[in-house]
């Protein structure tokens, strides 16, 4: 038995005596610690090192996502688009590119969509430059040396889940393609885009955000000017997240109350854009899922365990339908890992006495 802190206590086993014998029910869940274990620098923070300090989408990354460490869960972090800095732009913009009223003569549309455009740089940062830029990180990618620690322990009959966008499954161990399922897309496929996001309920996202927020001065109808006297609230996040009816809003233009919509319109398609859209990975691989009735062992490897996989998870628990009767052998390395392992099982509803940790 090991025990680290006196609430996590978990049986260990050596990884030679976990019982491997029948390769046909067993499933090996792969996730990064796996390439990491193998030399491969596939660390979050080393994709933020590919990327120079003073590119922009590395300023945007470390200065629009509202979270302490961004790196640190990267793909979690995706779903903390800062809405109040990005709206806090737009009057600045607007004044530099001298948008003027849509009724004036002068009026350009160009201009108008131009500022807005601009304001939400970041958006497209995001979701299109991201994409990229992880791609070629991620092409780059490669094992230093030629260790196999798992030799002999990775059955090429068995079934495997591989999380990483990697093949050394494949170069390293010599197991089929066929036996494996590239959950999040395979890099060798140049016609498959790799899965990349967060996997919160953007609804909920937002409902925390509007709740914390919503009693702070800057968000409230009447503010207090300079000299004292108060005045109907300007500010843009107030007007397009707070403000109840927009009749009442003190928008100065129709120029400026339509910049304000169309801004919200690109900052919350961001929020849908980000996201991993689990369910439609889910539902293109049914068949695959529902042929993992007869698992009986589920082997993971270097996989946080992190709850926008769950769903992942949970389909591999739903297709046993017996899940007091499944094994959970999992790796670990560190007291974090024990403490996501011990969460872990309580959300998939596992009885300890199912789950023996082993190191890598």
């Amino acid at each position: 038995m090991y025990q680290t802190d006196k609430e996590y206590l978990f049986q260990k086993v050596e990884r030679q005596d976990i019982p491997l014998d029948s390769p046909d029910t067993t499933l090996y869940v792969i996730g990064n610690g796996f390439d990491m274990a193998h030399g491969v620098p596939s660390s979050y923070d080393r994709f933020r090192d590919s990327i120079s300090k003073r590119n922009p989408l590395r300023f945007t990354l470390e200065n629009f996502i509202k979270k302490d460490d961004i790196w640190g869960n990267f793909e979690d972090s995706l779903a903390y688009l800062d809405r109040e800095k990005m709206m806090d732009s737009l009057d600045e913009v607007l004044d530099v590119m001298g948008v003027l009223e849509e009724d004036d003569d002068e009026f350009s549309a160009a201009d108008f969509f131009g500022a807005t455009e601009n304001v939400s740089t970041p958006v497209y940062l995001l979701t299109q430059e991201l994409p990229d830029y992880f791609r070629k990180w991620i092409n780059k990618l490669k094992p230093s040396g030629e260790g196999r620690p798992l030799q002999g322990f990775l059955k090429p009959d068995a079934r495997y889940i591989n999380f990483n966008y990697t093949e050394f499954l494949e170069t390293l161990y010599g197991i089929p393609m066929e036996r494996i399922l590239y959950i999040h897309g395979d890099r060798r496929d140049k016609k498959c885009k790799l899965v990349l996001g967060h996997g919160h309920d953007t609804e909920e996202v937002f409902r925390e955000w509007h709740q914390s927020n919503k009693d702070r001065e800057k968000f409230q109808p009447r503010r207090k000017g300079r000299r004292g006297r108060y005045y109907n609230n300007d500010n843009p996040t107030y007007l397009a997240y707070f403000l109840k009816d927009d009749s009442k809003g003190n928008w100065k233009s129709q120029m400026r109350y339509d910049a304000i919509n169309h801004t919200v319109e690109l900052i919350e398609d961001y929020y849908e854009e980000s996201a991993k859209k689990t369910t439609e990975v889910l539902v293109r691989n049914q068949s695959y899922f529902a042929s993992l009735s007869s698992i009986k062992q589920v082997v993971v490897i270097g996989h946080s365990l992190s709850e926008v996989d769950d769903p992942y998870f949970r389909e591999i628990i739903k297709n046993h339908g017996n899940t007091p009767d499944m094994e959970w052998y999992i790796s670990w390395y560190s007291p974090d890992d024990l403490r996501r392992i011990d969460r872990f099982m309580k959300r998939m509803g596992l009885d300890k006495k199912q789950v023996k940790l082993f190191r890598v």
